[in-house]
């Protein structure tokens, strides 16, 4: 028994000593272990900001604008250029690139002289779409060779020049057709641009000289020389290769046309899915409906059919509540701000994608009728965001409304013009709304008080 006891005894001081070496390694006060936060994907690692618009054309009322808002020894206002563009200048100076199609040539020692549908524009409206944020524009339309070929050579050389990058033009056949890549934030954007229009006029019969990317309708190139279908296809995707995401600018369609055509629609289709993640389109001066499109390899695209007017005189004489709403069309356009956005999916790679892409209504202003009768003494035409200005509308009449006292005659015409361009601004903006949806409508960056 005494054997047993001493035994259990050196068992009992066996457990007691592990139990207090145990207590001894353990922490008072530890803090109970949290479990591993889980990475939540997609995560976004960087992105590019674009800011696009349609049609800038010098028609002649509107270098008559910027002639008459040009201050003498202002060198800073671009020969008035500046204030045509100052209502909507910020949204395209807050992006990366800012994108217009210039359907003009700029050729001042080759002109032959502009005139209704031939047209040419001073190397201060380069100056001016460069110091109010465009970096990119379109130069493949049915004017580029208004100025001949020596005319659009010259172009060339200005756009240059004055370091604006421009799709679809080149010095050879196989330069319209490459595409421009704009590198920013880790981020390749190719962007190529082609017309289906040349205006009766064709391209050089030697590749090696300067060229438009032409892909004419079948049956309407009259022999000039361009690309068919099945040749701009694999343009695409050979731009495709050099980049993380392609755009395309493409001036097509029928002019005045509220829809597009149904081949313009199939073809879109087939660039997107040959390698393009946006199309936008020009020509038909009015604005198309928007498509969203899901290609067969997953990639979620958009089509901008027509954007529109951005800077032109279209439709001057348009009288609201008097004509029909159509007269009043080629004032109205949209800007498009769109994001080009690289994420992180984890398991699943990086991916480079479109995202968050906006439209914002746009009216044409143009005080044409009010110079002929003699109530104002100089023309201005320039574009304005509408969900701007129907604030600054509605605020000047609350106080006409508000100021307690009899109107005088001067403030009761006052009110009743700023009525009218109430009921325009409202109206214009719920018929192109109705054209384009109103799924990506954004509003307009709030504007500095020096506006």
């Amino acid at each position: 028994m005494t054997r047993q006891l001493i035994f259990n005894r050196s068992r009992v001081a066996v457990v007691c000593a592990l139990a207090a070496v145990l207590v001894a390694a353990k922490p008072v006060n530890a803090a109970p272990q949290k479990a591993p936060t889980a990475v939540l994907y997609p995560q976004e690692i960087s992105r590019v900001t674009f800011a696009v618009a349609g049609d800038v054309i010098p028609h002649q009322a509107v270098t008559q604008a910027a002639a008459a808002a040009a201050k003498p020894g202002d060198t800073g206002n671009h020969s008035g250029w500046d204030a045509l563009l100052a209502d909507v200048s910020d949204v395209f100076q807050q992006a990366d690139f800012g994108f217009v199609n210039l359907e003009t040539p700029v050729a001042p020692k080759h002109s032959i002289g502009s005139k209704a549908f031939q047209f040419d524009a001073p190397i201060a409206l380069l100056d001016s779409l460069k110091a109010n944020g465009v970096k990119v524009v379109s130069f493949a339309n049915n004017h580029v060779l208004d100025q001949n070929y020596a005319g659009f050579n010259e172009s060339l050389s200005h756009l240059r020049e004055e370091g604006l990058l421009f799709v679809g033009s080149g010095d050879t056949t196989d330069d319209a057709w490459k595409p421009v890549i704009l590198e920013k934030n880790g981020i390749k954007i190719g962007w190529l641009g082609m017309t289906r229009w040349l205006n009766g006029h064709r391209n050089p019969e030697k590749p090696s000289e300067p060229h438009v990317a032409f892909v004419p309708y079948p049956g309407e190139s009259d022999g000039a020389p361009g690309l068919d279908e099945a040749g701009v296809l694999a343009a695409v995707k050979a731009a495709r290769a050099q980049c993380d995401l392609l755009l395309i600018s493409i001036h097509w369609g029928i002019e005045y046309a509220p829809a597009p055509r149904p081949e313009d629609v199939e073809f879109a289709h087939k660039m997107l899915e040959a390698g393009a993640d946006a199309v936008i389109g020009h020509h038909p001066h009015v604005l198309q409906p928007i498509e969203t499109y899901l290609t067969q390899d997953h990639r979620k695209t958009v089509i901008f059919y027509s954007l529109g007017n951005f800077l032109s005189n279209q439709s001057a004489t348009y009288t609201g509540g008097l004509m029909p709403d159509k007269t009043g069309e080629p004032r109205d356009s949209i800007v498009v701000q769109f994001s080009v956005v690289k994420k992180d999916y984890g398991p699943a790679g990086i991916h480079i994608e479109l995202g968050d892409v906006g439209i914002m209504p746009v009216w044409g202003e143009n005080n044409r009728l009010q110079v002929r009768s003699g109530q104002a003494k100089a023309i201005s035409i320039h574009p304005v965001f509408i969900d701007r200005e129907i604030p600054q509308v509605q605020a000047q009449l609350d106080q006409l409304n508000t100021g307690g006292a009899q109107l005088s005659d001067e403030q009761k015409r006052e009110f009743m013009e700023l009525t009218n361009q109430l009921t325009l601004l409202k109206h214009r903006r719920e018929l192109l709304l109705a054209r384009t949806g109103d799924e990506f409508l954004v509003a307009p960056p709030a504007q500095s008080p020096s506006h």
